[in-house]
Parts: C-alpha cells; sequence; structure tokens
C-alpha cells in the first residue's frame, strides 16, 4: 500500500499541525503495508505483543497534535525585547586646582568647596617695644562653601577661624540671570579699594597697603552688578548699611543708608585684542549718613575705624574717653565719603597695581562738628618666573615636579604706599602722642609658588611714621617698624 501526495500546488498546509499529522499517518500506512506482506506463518504466530496494545487511539494522536501545535505556536510567537531605559546621568566630582565640588550633569546644581590657609612667622626689628610681638600666628583660616541652583543663584559662606575667634566674613546670594545682571545681597565686600577686592590669596605682599585701612573689609547690603560690552565694561552699584574704616560690621547703627558704586573699564577685554594685555581703569565711591555713639572707654560703637600698621600695629585711633565724661568721646555724625581711582596693567609676567583713596569723615565732639579728610595710596610692580601676573594671582606654567623639570613660579615684587591724616585732627580729634599723622612705607616679597594652590613666600616692610609718641614735654615721631614676614599659604 502506497500514501501519495496530491499533486496540486494549491495544498499547504495551514497550520504545523497538519504536518505533523500528515507524519503520523504516513508511518502508520507503513506499519500497515508491512503487516500485509508478512508470510502466513509468521501471522500464525503469536506475535510478542499485540499492536492494538501499542497504537494510540485516535483521540491520543488529536491530543498530541494539540499539544504540539500550541508549543509551536509559542515557539513560533515573535520575541518582545523590553524597550531599552536610558540610565540617568550621574553626577559629576571634581577634584582640581579651583577646588573641590560636585557638580549635577545638566550643570545646573554645583557644590564647591574652597579654603585659605596662612601660616605666618613674623619678626621685628629695630625697636625693642615690638620685640614681645614675634610670634607664628595663623593668618587666615576660612573655609568657603559654594551652591549654585538651577543654574540661577549662587550661595556663598565664608567664616574665619583665625585668632582663636569664629567671625563671619561672606554670607550672601548671587542671582544672575544674564551677564551683565546680577543682584547679590547679603554680606560681602563693597566695590571701594581695588586691592580690596581681591583675594587675599592672590596678593602680591604678605599684607595689604596702608591705604586699605579707608575701607571697609565687608559691608551688608544688597548690590545689581555685572559685566557688558565683551567684558569691557565692570558695573557695580548697591546700597549698604555703611561700615566704620577696616572694619566689617553686621548691622546698622542708625536708619541712613550708604550709597557705592564703581565703573571699571578693561579695554583689552575682547579675545582679538588679549595680546595687548590687561589693562584696567576705574573709579569707585561712597557716601552716606552715619552715626555713632560715645560710651565710656569703648571705641566699637563710635563708628570710627582705627588704622593699623602694615605690621598690624594700631597706629591711628580717634579720642575715646576713658572717664564717664563722654564729651571727650569723638563719634561719626552725618556724612562719610569715599573716593577711590583705581588702575592695573599685566602684561605675561608683569604686573602693576596702583590706587588712591581719599575719605571725608564727619565727626562731633562736644556738639562740635568738623570733617577729617585723610588720604592714601600705593604702588606695587610684581614679575614672575615661571608663570604670568594677573589680578587673580600668578598663573604658574610648570607645578613644581623635579622628574618632569617643573619648579613652579617666582615672584618677585616691590611696593611704596603711604597714608596721611587730616592735620586738623589733632589735637582735638586725635592725640598727636598715640597717633600718627603720616606713614610712608616700602616693601619687597619673594614667592615660591609651587603649584598654583601652595605657596611660600617672605616679605620685609619698613615703615616711617611722623608723631605719634611724647618725648618728655613734646610730641616726637615713632620708631620706624621694621617687619619680616615668612608665609606658608594654601589656597583652593
Amino acid at each position: 500500500m502506497s500514501f501519495r501526495l496530491p499533486a496540486h500546488p494549491s495544498f499547504v498546509p495551514f497550520r504545523p499541525s497538519f504536518l505533523v499529522a500528515f507524519l503520523l499517518a504516513l508511518g502508520a500506512a507503513s506499519r500497515s503495508a508491512a503487516a500485509e506482506e508478512v508470510s502466513p506463518t509468521e501471522s500464525a504466530a503469536p506475535p510478542a505483543s499485540s499492536s492494538a496494545a501499542t497504537q494510540p487511539s485516535t483521540e491520543e494522536l488529536e491530543r498530541r497534535i494539540d499539544e504540539l501545535d500550541q508549543r509551536l505556536r509559542q515557539v513560533a510567537r515573535p520575541v518582545e525585547a523590553p524597550s531599552p531605559t536610558s540610565p540617568k546621568p550621574a553626577p559629576t566630582v571634581s577634584a582640581e586646582e579651583a577646588g573641590f565640588g560636585i557638580t549635577s550633569a545638566d550643570k545646573q546644581f554645583k557644590v564647591r568647596i574652597h579654603a585659605q590657609l596662612q601660616v605666618d612667622g613674623r619678626r621685628f626689628f629695630g625697636d625693642d617695644s615690638l620685640r614681645d610681638l614675634d610670634t607664628f600666628l595663623v593668618r587666615r583660616a576660612r573655609p568657603t562653601i559654594e551652591v549654585t541652583l538651577g543654574g540661577l543663584a549662587d550661595a556663598v559662606i565664608t567664616p574665619d577661624f583665625a585668632g582663636g575667634t569664629l567671625q563671619l566674613f561672606d554670607a550672601f546670594i548671587d542671582v544672575h540671570p544674564f551677564p551683565w545682571l546680577r543682584l547679590r545681597a547679603g554680606k560681602f565686600k563693597p566695590p571701594v579699594g581695588l586691592e580690596r577686592l581681591q583675594s587675599d590669596n592672590n596678593l602680591v605682599f604678605t599684607e595689604r597697603a596702608l591705604d586699605q585701612d579707608l575701607s571697609a573689609q565687608r559691608d551688608v547690603g544688597a548690590q545689581l552688578w555685572g559685566d557688558a560690552a565683551e567684558g569691557i565694561v565692570r558695573y557695580e552699584a548697591g546700597i549698604f548699611n555703611g561700615a566704620p574704616d577696616s572694619a566689617l560690621n553686621d548691622v546698622d547703627s542708625s536708619y541712613s543708608k550708604s550709597l557705592a558704586g564703581r565703573i571699571f573699564l578693561q579695554p583689552f577685554a575682547p579675545d582679538s585684542l588679549r595680546w595687548l594685555g590687561r589693562l584696567g581703569v576705574g573709579f569707585a565711591a561712597e557716601t552716606g549718613s552715619e552715626k555713632g555713639s560715645a560710651v565710656p572707654g569703648a571705641a566699637s560703637g563710635t563708628w570710627l575705624g582705627s588704622f593699623k600698621s602694615i605690621g598690624q600695629n594700631t597706629i591711628f585711633t580717634y579720642l575715646v574717653s576713658s572717664s564717664t565724661d563722654t564729651t571727650q568721646t569723638v563719634t561719626a555724625l552725618h556724612r562719610h565719603t569715599r573716593l577711590n581711582p583705581q588702575f592695573y596693567y599685566y602684561f605675561g609676567p608683569v604686573g602693576l597695581e596702583a590706587e588712591y583713596l581719599q575719605e571725608k569723615q564727619a565727626v562731633v565732639k562736644n556738639v562740635t562738628e568738623s570733617t577729617a579728610t585723610n588720604s592714601a595710596g600705593h604702588v606695587t610692580l610684581a614679575y614672575v618666573i615661571g608663570g604670568d601676573r594677573t589680578y587673580e594671582g600668578p598663573r604658574v606654567h610648570h607645578a613644581f615636579n623635579p622628574a618632569t623639570g617643573g619648579w613652579g613660579a617666582l615672584e618677585l615684587g616691590a611696593r611704596y604706599n603711604w597714608l596721611t591724616i587730616d592735620g586738623g585732627a589733632f589735637p582735638t580729634l586725635a592725640d598727636p602722642t598715640k597717633s600718627v599723622a603720616k606713614a610712608k612705607a616700602f616693601g619687597f616679597v619673594t614667592s615660591w609658588y609651587l603649584t598654583q594652590n601652595l605657596r611660600f613666600a617672605a616679605s620685609y616692610d619698613q615703615t616711617a611714621f611722623t608723631g605719634g609718641i611724647k618725648s618728655g614735654s613734646t610730641v616726637a615721631d615713632r620708631k620706624t617698624e621694621r617687619i619680616l614676614i615668612g608665609r606658608l599659604q594654601v589656597g583652593y
């Protein structure tokens, strides 16, 4: 018996089970044909086992066919790959010269940690009365936390732990929707004083010049500022509590406020003119009404600052009564104005900085009002071997690494600075036997920047004074101050 497939070309199984049924039928037909060809002798012999007992029934075949059909359908079903999900970008952790920080993948949120630590050794020469001031000290210990929120605002907090006391130096929020329009509010440096606006890490000398006695260290207020015309113009305009000279008060003692502003031009700021160097010319001013109070034996409430030498010794103070008679105490009253022309020029390794600062301070003593006009200034010249000089500090070409031939950068600096007190301040506003009328200083400094962040420095400053001590029954000149300062500095 034979089984043949239809020859018609339209015969195509509709599902895989037809193929299985066909193969099973073909096997059954083959077994039937083989049984018909067996000899009578063989057929008469009883089989070892009955074929009917082992032959599956029709229902069993159909059940198996259905199972195979279901399995084939599952195998043939296309596998649906899971939709790929992009991993969320991870924040970036950075550790570099500018500080340590974490930045979000879209760069809209940042946390940066900065710090400056200065350890000094100080030695006075030529004046035995200053020998007790020879000392090692931590001059500054200021960590800074800076946070950027949504790419729109920065928040900065800087305390200072030096001297065994805690002071808050910076605490402000800076909103910057555009480079030319920024709003800063909180406690920060007002715009008067070119050297004052420099970071302590970036100064040529270890201590600021004498003219910084006439500017405030910090003030509390709000300021609009920004850069325009490709950085050619920088402006600052703010309203502040008003702070005494060389002070950093947190609150105002009266309702009146001070207005301050600065215009600073950098004509070579565009990239096409950078080869000409960095030239900056500006003018800053501040004016406001201030009012102090007389407390016996205390100068903190007078709203008048004291002036210090480069060795941080007090060289001028207004009169403060030590008795209960406060009529002999001088206090601030009404107008206080500061004027500040400023200039710098940097070209490669050479840097030149200069400024002049004049103040008119209205005061009162025993209902008698007067105005003291004080002035100061400085000129600083610097040259960097192995780097470039900028307002933001030297730029070291090759960090210290003897294996690669890098030795860092060596900076040499020289400075002349002066301070002049209004002659009318003596003897009614200041005691000429305790406060100098003039101070003139010159100095030299050598700094070795092993890296951008590590500095060894040694500076020598010599300051001559007019007045300031009593000799017998007359006023004499205070002894010349000669100080050598060695410093190890880390800043990032």
